[in-house]
């Protein structure tokens, strides 16, 4: 009997599928692996090989260095490096299961995951292609794997598809394309990765503050809501930092963690 491995971009796709998997015999019982990480920001330049990957691990310590949770990479650094370790070891006859959705992280994860897989069984669950009932008896559709509840989840067994060989070629050339740029941001348009500039949110930012001092995670918080795109909050934070920097902002309160300053136009 063929193994299953599921693979998975974030914490929370991967505790939903571990969740409904551990509660539901099916025939795709199998290990999950969770690339972690968020792939709409920091370089991804030859991020195949290990000095893109290294330039990439810097980038995020530099990161959360400016938000004050560098203590927390060493732990981080593990957590990005070990999915890769983790592909070589899947056995040629595995069939392994992609998960994703239509926004920047998976659809960046998803090209990416797939040039470390050679000689594979691929399938794939683009959460995005189905409507899904909520809780209030209506219909969505998920735009990421982490808007699926485990009941969802396991609706969505029954769309695993195999990956296509037309399919892999064209997502492959994609990730050529992708391996090569410069930008550190990226969104998602029209289906397209595109690369914009660091200050794409920035706009987003000072539109949501006002000259009353506001709670800084306030102002994130929001313009995460407000997004058409998906993007951490530790990216917004870095951002709200720079412009304070740049006097476009003022802050009071302890300029350390997001909760512990308030923040206004200046």
């Amino acid at each position: 009997m063929n193994k299953i491995v599921h693979i998975v971009f974030g914490d929370s796709a991967k505790g939903t599928l571990r969740y409904f998997l551990s509660h539901h015999q099916n025939e795709w019982q199998g290990e999950i692996i969770n690339f972690g990480g968020d792939y709409s920001v920091g370089p991804i330049s030859e991020m195949d090989t290990k000095a893109g990957m290294r330039k990439r691990i810097e980038w995020i310590r530099a990161l959360f260095k400016s938000v004050v949770f560098e203590e927390c990479f060493e732990d981080f650094e593990g957590y990005l490096l070990e999915p890769v370790h983790a592909i070589e070891y899947i056995e040629s006859d595995t069939k392994v299961v992609i998960w994703h959705g239509e926004n920047t992280n998976e659809q960046v994860g998803l090209r990416y995951v797939l040039s470390l897989l050679k000689n594979k069984h691929l399938y794939e669950v683009n959460v995005s292609d189905s409507y899904v009932n909520n809780q209030y008896g209506g219909q969505y559709k998920p735009r990421n794997v982490a808007e699926c509840s485990p009941e969802v989840v396991g609706s969505l067994m029954n769309t695993i598809k195999k990956i296509e060989t037309d399919k892999q070629k064209n997502l492959l050339h994609e990730w050529q394309t992708l391996r090569m740029t410069k930008e550190n941001l990226r969104i998602l348009k029209d289906g397209k990765i595109i690369g914009v500039d660091e200050t794409f949110y920035d706009d987003a930012l000072l539109a949501n503050c006002t000259s009353e001092f506001q709670k800084a995670a306030k102002i994130v918080g929001m313009t995460m809501g407000h997004s058409e795109q998906f993007v951490g909050d530790t990216y917004l934070d870095d951002r709200v930092r720079k412009l304070i920097e740049a006097g476009k902002l003022e802050y009071q309160g302890e300029f350390r963690e997001l909760r512990l300053f308030d923040i206004r136009l200046k």
